[in-house]
């Protein structure tokens, strides 16, 4: 038995940190000199410590033993070959209580030898109560984000979702006071406030929350909990992540915009068009007679007339776009020849304002079905935006890559400008949204129905200075 007890575990530290935390007991790894290293789950919610307590911290801590780790593991094995059975240690929680739990003490002999130490009663506290299971439910295998409180404000419990809120691992939120994990952040922003223990209930209440990497939209229930004599001995807090049925709203809203515009543009696209041709006429007819006439003055007013005449048709021809379904012309689609193509036009806009235009392939792109001209197109319009975005100075960046699901090939277009404000980032797609003094406020909106009709999206991305369209396309 005394063999079992000394096994020799191989392989790395991490290895071994790894199988620590998939054990269903309570479990330290100690090092050579007596400092724990690591701690799972099972050990903090029946210890009641927090990971930053224990690590890095004497073993003695936990394991109330009078000597080095060396000595105790000695000290275990020599009793257990005298009992020929387990042998029990003593253990205490973050209250000071002792307890005693039968041990097995494992070592890595290395270098640097390491000590696992597991403690079996411990599981038994959480492991057998249908209720702690369902517990055990709501924090690993379902979507809700819930924290549970203790009297103090101490996060004694939070699922996988909620930690995935604030950015965070469980063991650096689990016995961890909601002051430490929301520290600099004010009472009135944080997710968790001091009021819910003072008996704030919520129900249904609708919250936004913003961690380092993402914006959530939130339903929020809250409530108290009290032990048998009614005294107040906890609060539990609880998130339903609803940012993509939001998302999916404002998707139906842009639409609805969207069809809307379409009416109203099939119903008189054609008969703002048939006057403008004969303006358009018209003005030619008067230009060339100026010309002739050497009537340089009247000559330059006509140009003008005639270059907003222009700027109708074109604005009529986006209005079409937008109008209804468009039969759009599928074939193959070379994009190396697409970007050998437009790549000229890029640059000499670039040279106007300044701008470097760098282009880096990650090899060959791939083959896509589309509309040639109406992808030029869309390039061409992000480019120039991001062009413009930069004034005078700056680097427009073009690449691509295969996207993570292995189906879409992304064309990555990055300026290096102020970037987006977030509170008009959901904006940019709508139609007549522009910040643009002279602009219309349909260009972002075309693009993006070109790419859905064939099958694709439009992403956006701006994070301190630069903005970056990714757009994905289906790929053969």
């Amino acid at each position: 038995m005394s063999a079992s007890f000394s096994l020799h575990l191989v392989g790395s530290s991490r290895r071994l940190q790894n199988f620590m935390h998939q054990l269903p007991t309570a479990v330290l790894l100690v090092n050579e000199a007596g400092s724990i290293v690591e701690v799972n789950e099972q050990l903090l919610r029946v210890t009641g410590f927090s990971r930053d307590q224990l690590v890095n911290r004497p073993f003695q801590i936990i394991l109330p033993f009078d000597g080095t780790m060396e000595q105790m593991y000695d000290e275990h094995l020599q009793k257990e070959e005298q009992l020929e059975c387990s042998v029990e240690v003593e253990w205490l929680n973050r209250q000071g209580k002792c307890g005693k739990t039968p041990a097995m003490i494992l070592v890595q002999q290395t270098e640097q030898p390491l000590y696992l130490i597991h403690l079996f009663q411990l599981a038994q506290e959480t492991n057998h109560a249908l209720s702690q299971r369902l517990l055990t439910k709501l924090t690993h295998d379902t979507s809700l984000g819930l924290f549970i409180l203790d009297e103090q404000g101490h996060i004694i419990e939070a699922s996988q979702t909620a930690c995935k809120l604030l950015g965070m691992e469980r063991l650096q939120v689990i016995n961890k006071h909601i002051d430490r994990v929301f520290a600099g952040i004010p009472e009135q922003h944080r997710l968790i406030k001091k009021e819910l223990l003072e008996g704030v209930k919520l129900h249904n209440i609708a919250t936004s929350w913003t961690n380092d990497n993402q914006r959530y939209e939130l339903i929020v229930d809250a409530n108290t909990l009290q032990d048998e004599t009614g005294k107040t001995v906890g609060a539990f807090v609880l998130f339903k992540d609803i940012t993509n049925l939001r998302s999916f709203e404002q998707k139906l809203e842009r639409n609805e915009r969207l069809a809307m515009i379409g009416q109203i543009a099939a119903g008189t696209a054609h008969e703002i068009r048939n006057p403008l041709t004969s303006i358009k006429g018209f003005l030619q007819m008067f230009l060339q007679s100026f010309a002739e006439s050497g009537m340089d003055r009247e000559k330059a007013y006509t140009e003008i007339m005639l270059t907003e005449i222009n700027r109708i048709n074109s604005l009529v021809s986006e209005f079409l776009l937008l109008s209804k379904p468009r039969n759009i012309q599928y074939s193959m689609v070379d994009l190396n020849t697409v970007f050998a193509e437009i790549l000229p036009i890029v640059e000499s806009q670039a040279i106007l304002y300044g701008i470097d235009v760098k282009f880096t392939s990650n090899g060959k792109l791939p083959m896509v079905v589309g509309d040639n001209e109406l992808l030029k197109q869309v390039f061409l319009n992000i480019c120039k935006n991001g062009i413009e975005a930069m004034g005078e100075q700056g680097t427009l960046h073009i690449s691509h890559h295969i996207d993570q699901d292995g189906d879409k090939v992304s064309i990555d277009i990055h300026d290096s400008g102020p970037g987006i404000p977030l509170y008009i980032i959901d904006k940019i797609f709508d139609p007549f949204f522009t910040t643009k003094e002279e602009g219309t406020g349909l260009g972002l909106s075309v693009c993006q129905k070109i790419i859905h009709d064939i099958g694709g999206q439009i992403r956006v991305s701006s994070k301190g200075y630069g903005t970056t369209f990714h757009i994905m396309l289906p790929y053969l």
